[in-house]
């Protein structure tokens, strides 16, 4: 069978072929629709056309029928008696009655009608009224003539039928107040001599429209379906001559159909004949299109087909199916970029089998081969989705995990890694089991391309390798450039972190914050320092090596030493704050806040204000609900939050605003590079202000030049903290160094307080530009940097071109305050970009001067 799929212009083909049928087909059936619906309409017509002449001569046989009874009656009579005779006349008028009358009462009126033919007389007699005699509301006047009247249908008890009263008036001619009136009760019954077509419902309709008479299939009936049952097309109206009623004539829709149907049958069918024939041809013929293509298609997808094989065999490893080292290559590139883009851990593993000669020689290279192949099914069931197994040859497999968050996470996919590796393996019905060693490096920490990273793995795993021959201990190593190749599956360095905990190795040194408000130590932070081996390792060589259950105890136990000190410097008289710093996996866990409570509580005499919480890690803390809701508890009870490291990343500005804190504390990192790169005040500047703007409390780590405390006073900053002022202390000699430090003035002469106030004067002049308000200018003279320049210009290069770039700044200062008051809004836009110009280009030479000016200070105190 043929499967080959249609290509896309193929397919565009077929649509076309097969749309153009349609189309034609379409046409066609259009039209004959059209020509069936002319016909119905023509029916119809025919229909409607038959029904007004059969309910126009039925309206003509009605109106034949009662005009015969009025045409009757002929008036014979005379005034025979004087008027105003004052007698009244009996309710029954017979002859005797009338005669008695006449011989009684001599002046009453009579009156005698009699029919055509004389075989019947009708005698009546009325009193002359004082009035004219009106008849009965339910009589109509026939139109044409004023003494004939109709009435309505109803019953008479006399005749035992349904009947139709005709009556007769007689005016006298002499006195329009002499009336008489003659009624003859018509049975509705004798309607049914007439001749009606059977093809339609007839309705006898009264003035009113409301019917009194029905004939179905051309028979009367007084009781009938009603005309508001057929469609309003259905029905015709045809007024009885000389009388106020109408004949209605009713037709069902079925009757409109059957008399199409009748007409259509025959050209429907050869219309559906020819439309069918049609679409027969046009399947066809595009199963024969499509034939065609499918059958091009399928060798064009060997050719393909078999250019994938020669592909995938060039990446791929023929015996295991996993990518090669060329393959590699293509993942390897992509992985480091989403781990990039992602800010996630990316763990490349060198993977070597131990022992794996003795196996090629004892059960053979197909044995082997067989390991091999089963080995890498293993790998590939142990690790996740998103990571890559490749073979680079023999016993040597490439690791690729990404998307790690933590050591934990790495630390699952190694022990299942571990457990596919220790099953034993069945060669030739004989069971034998392998070992491996592996060797890690995570990137970013190790930052490199892709050659690099696996040449630190193959590192890594080779001293995995001699050091489980030597010790028989764990088969996995990691590469870190701090602290060498650390030990992962057995957990040593953990093992000994925690055993330091408990004897006492693992100790607090408290580094001083001083307020710039008293010059005098307001508080203090709680640095870790374990000693290992001889030396004190800070947690920045140890800290990304422990895990969970590790971290979770060094916090405990920073918490209860820190606040218990704490608890003994209140209690001598200091009143002091303590600040420590708090993981994110401490905020994970659910119990945090109520553990800090609980600590805190084992301490009455220190406030909840006296605790300041230091957040590491911006990023990590906004991606985890549970963090923030102990951040927002321990707020709300009185813990302050600062947040560390302001400024060392770029999401942790964009998010601020989001978080619940009290402090910032700006990276050190932006300090201590000031004294040899002055520029990069402005940057500082910036997150003093974006601190002021928040309204928290701000406190500059990193100050170790008196240099930096002079530049400092300058600004509205809170708190100073660095080895300008002290080292971290031990807690035996906090007391007495709080009680006698105070923060000096600093050293003024440097560039970075000059610079500070040149760029004070510089961003007045540019707010005036902008925002059109007065500033004062300040002249070249009496500029701190013009004072400074001249004083160090035997030690800068190229002052001269420093102090050139400086004066053309102010120059452009003045001028903007004289444009500033009479000039244009493009001049002022004009000078402000050169402004800006000119002064980057300013503090990037006396950056670069000064760094030079330092570098030739340090190297004669090296040769002196």
């Amino acid at each position: 069978m043929i499967t080959a799929p249609l290509t896309a212009t193929q397919r565009r083909t077929l649509w076309q072929v097969g749309i153009a049928f349609m189309l034609l087909t379409s046409l066609l059936t259009a039209l004959y629709i059209q020509q069936s619906q002319h016909l119905h309409r023509v029916a119809a017509e025919k229909i409607k056309l038959h029904a007004a002449l059969s309910a126009q001569s039925a309206a003509l046989q009605v109106a034949a029928v009662f005009n015969k009874y009025f045409d009757n009656l002929v008036y014979v009579g005379n005034v025979l008696l004087p008027q105003n005779a004052g007698v009244q006349a009996p309710s029954t008028r017979t002859l005797e009655q009338v005669q008695i009358l006449r011989a009684q009462h001599p002046n009453i009126t009579a009156f005698n009608l009699q029919n055509s033919s004389g075989d019947r007389i009708l005698w009546s007699t009325l009193p002359q009224p004082s009035r004219p005699i009106e008849l009965a509301n339910d009589f109509t006047p026939l139109p044409g003539h004023p003494n004939r009247l109709v009435g309505k249908l109803h019953y008479a008890q006399r005749m035992h039928a349904r009947v139709i009263t005709m009556r007769y008036r007689v005016h006298n001619a002499g006195d329009a107040h002499s009336f008489f009136s003659v009624g003859s009760p018509i049975n509705i019954m004798s309607l049914d001599t007439l001749t009606i077509p059977s093809n339609y419902d007839l309705f006898l309709l009264d003035a009113q429209h409301v019917p009194f008479a029905f004939f179905r299939q051309g028979k009367l009936s007084l009781s009938g379906s009603s005309l508001q049952g057929f469609h309003s097309d259905n029905q015709v109206r045809v007024p009885v001559p000389g009388y106020p009623w109408t004949i209605a004539a009713g037709w069902p829709t079925s009757l409109v159909a059957q008399a199409w149907w009748h007409e259509e049958k025959r050209p429907l069918l050869n219309n559906i004949g020819i439309v069918l024939g049609l679409l027969g041809i046009g399947v066809f013929t595009l199963f024969l299109l499509a034939r065609e293509m499918r059958l091009r298609n399928r060798q064009e997808e060997i050719l393909i087909d078999e250019r994938d094989r020669q592909k995938k065999r060039a990446i791929h490893d023929a015996l295991t199916g996993l990518p090669n080292r060329d393959g590699l290559r293509l993942v390897f590139d992509q992985a480091l970029a989403r781990s990039d883009r992602q800010e996630q851990l990316l763990a490349v593993g060198f993977l070597d089998l131990d022992d794996f000669k003795p196996v090629n020689d004892t059960y053979g290279h197909a044995a082997g081969d067989d390991l091999l192949q089963e080995m890498a099914h293993r790998l590939l069931n142990a690790v996740r989705r998103t990571d890559t197994v490749a073979r680079l040859g023999g016993d040597e497999f490439i690791l690729l995990l990404e998307g790690l968050r933590s050591i934990d996470e790495l630390d699952l996919v190694l022990a299942r890694l571990q457990a596919a590796i220790a099953q034993p393996f069945d060669l030739k019905g004989e069971v034998v089991s392998i070992r491996a060693s592996l060797g890690l490096t995570l990137y970013p920490f190790d930052e490199g391309d892709s050659d690099l990273l696996l040449r630190h793995a193959d590192q890594a795993m080779y001293a995995a390798k001699t050091r489980s021959a030597l010790e028989g201990g764990d088969w996995v190593q990691i590469y870190h450039p701090d602290i060498g190749n650390v030990s992962m599956g057995d957990e040593i360095l953990r093992r000994d972190f925690l055993r330091a905990l408990a004897s006492g190795a693992v100790t607090l040194r408290y580094q001083p914050l001083v307020a710039m408000a008293t010059d005098r130590v307001a508080g203090l932070e709680a640095l870790t320092r374990w000693h290992r081996e001889g030396q004190e390792v800070s947690p920045d060589q140890f800290l990304s090596a422990l895990g969970v259950r590790e971290r979770q105890a060094l916090g405990r136990f920073v918490l209860q030493t820190g606040l218990r000190q704490l608890a003994q410097w209140r209690d001598m008289g200091l009143d002091l704050f303590l600040s420590i710093n708090v993981t994110p996996e401490e905020l994970d866990q659910s119990e945090f806040a109520d553990t800090v409570f609980g600590i805190l509580a084992a301490y009455p005499s220190i406030p909840p204000e006296s605790l300041v919480l230091e957040v590491l890690e911006i990023r990590e803390i906004l991606e985890q609900e549970v963090a923030m809701g102990h951040l927002q508890r321990l707020r709300s009870a009185g813990v302050k939050i600062a947040l560390d490291d302001v400024g060392s990343t770029y999401g942790s500005l964009l998010r601020l605003k989001n978080l619940p804190i009290d402090e910032i504390k700006i990276d050190q990192g932006f300090i201590r590079e000031l004294s040899n790169k002055p520029q990069d005040l402005v940057f500082v500047e910036s997150l003093v202000n974006l601190g002021l703007g928040m309204d928290v409390l701000i406190t500059v780590e990193g100050v170790e030049t008196e240099a930096h405390i002079a530049f400092l006073r300058e600004m509205k900053v809170d708190y100073l903290q660095g080895y300008a002022i002290a080292r971290p202390l031990e807690a035996e000699v906090v007391s007495d160094f709080v009680r006698s430090f105070v923060l000096g003035v600093g050293d003024a002469d440097t560039p970075l307080l000059a610079l500070y106030q040149h760029l004070g004067w510089e961003r007045a002049a540019a707010e005036s530009a902008m925002n059109h308000e007065g500033y004062e200018h300040t002249e070249l003279t009496g500029c701190p940097i013009t004072t400074w320049l001249h004083a160090h210009a035997s030690e800068l290069p190229e002052v001269e071109t420093l102090l050139a770039e400086h004066e053309t700044v102010h120059i452009l200062g003045r001028e903007i305050l004289q444009v500033r008051q009479s000039g244009t809004r493009e001049e002022l836009h004009r000078l402000l970009g050169q402004l800006h110009v000119h002064s980057h280009r300013f503090q990037e030479g006396l950056g670069q001067a000064v760094k030079t000016m330092r570098d030739h200070a340090d190297g004669s105190q090296a040769t002196t």
